[in-house]
């Protein structure tokens, strides 16, 4: 679902990408383990993650996806000289990509936004090779029931009815054939989790 204002600021400001640089992309970079020349970020947004993921991944191919057309125009007109970078408004429940295209899908904290999470999860693990990597950085239900959550959930537009539980989404993972790491507890956020999922076959 589309983001709103207050949503496409905070998304949208220095602070933001600050953490994500300097905390979230480095910490899910040494869970890799695996080659990953042709990348895809679900949820570009203004293409922040496209540049960190060529200075720690140096992809042959990257792709971003977005819902919003306004993240995928700023995404291009920000992306400057970016080799082989594509930016693409798209559903991440609907990718427009074969089989097996992908040796990584990054997600910096876009799944919670999708009411359909599940088929976000099935169609990463469709357009992975076997072998390749879903690295993940995300905010479950769990978020929104405890400390500054509860306040935030106010004014945040999320599908708070059909968002998944922390285990629902391993479980979930797992059920697609994914083997699962998990980690939680970061100083930058009140609850977030984040991850590797390798899939199998």
């Amino acid at each position: 679902m589309l983001m709103n204002s207050i949503e496409y600021w905070a998304m949208n400001n220095p602070l933001r990408g600050f953490v994500q640089r300097h905390y979230e992309a480095p910490r899910l970079k040494r869970l890799s383990k695996a080659a990953s020349d042709n990348i895809l970020e679900i949820g570009c947004g203004q293409g922040t993650g496209a540049r960190i993921i060529y200075d720690l991944f140096s992809p042959q191919r990257y792709v971003g996806i977005d819902l919003d057309p306004r993240m995928i125009r700023r995404a291009k007109r920000k992306s400057g000289a970016l080799p082989d970078a594509t930016f693409i408004e798209g559903d991440v429940t609907n990718l427009d990509f074969p089989n097996a295209a992908f040796d990584l899908v990054m997600d910096f904290g876009i799944v919670h936004h999708v009411p359909n999470w599940r088929g976000a999860l099935a169609e990463v693990h469709r357009t992975l090779r076997p072998g390749g990597e879903f690295l993940f950085e995300d905010l479950p239900v769990e978020t929104w029931e405890r400390g500054i959550g509860i306040p935030f959930k106010r004014i945040a537009d999320h599908p708070y009815d059909e968002m998944f539980r922390k285990q629902e989404f391993v479980d979930e993972l797992e059920a697609l054939g994914f083997d699962v790491e998990t980690h939680e507890n970061s100083p930058f956020s009140f609850y977030h989790f984040w991850g590797r999922a390798e899939k199998l076959s």
